[in-house]
């Protein structure tokens, strides 16, 4: 898959621990509409999934934005996901995690 049709994050300590994955902004274009699910499948297994956004002032109040995340259980710091579009099947999605 190329860079424009899939996703690839290293997880970190705070996504494995809060169990999400989170999505760059310039990225959300692969991704359904915020808040609509979709199907993944991950090593076999068929999950529903949505793209979830949050308020945050991490940056302070001054530079208040959005955070995009989707939840998902059971990722290990240092995990590399990759979420890409199924070619064969549209509107579902194709995982793979590498430890």
């Amino acid at each position: 898959m190329s860079n424009d049709e899939s996703y690839t994050r290293k997880i970190s300590s705070e996504e494995a621990r809060e169990g999400y994955i989170f999505i760059l902004k310039n990225r959300l274009s692969l991704f359904p509409p915020i808040g609509k699910s979709f199907t993944i499948v991950d090593r076999g297994n068929t999950k529903r999934a949505v793209l979830e956004s949050y308020h945050c002032t991490c940056r302070g109040p001054e530079r208040a934005h959005d955070h995009y995340i989707i939840k998902w259980a059971g990722l290990r710091r240092g995990d590399k996901i990759t979420i890409g579009r199924d070619k064969q099947n549209p509107g579902r999605y194709v995982c793979s995690t590498k430890p």
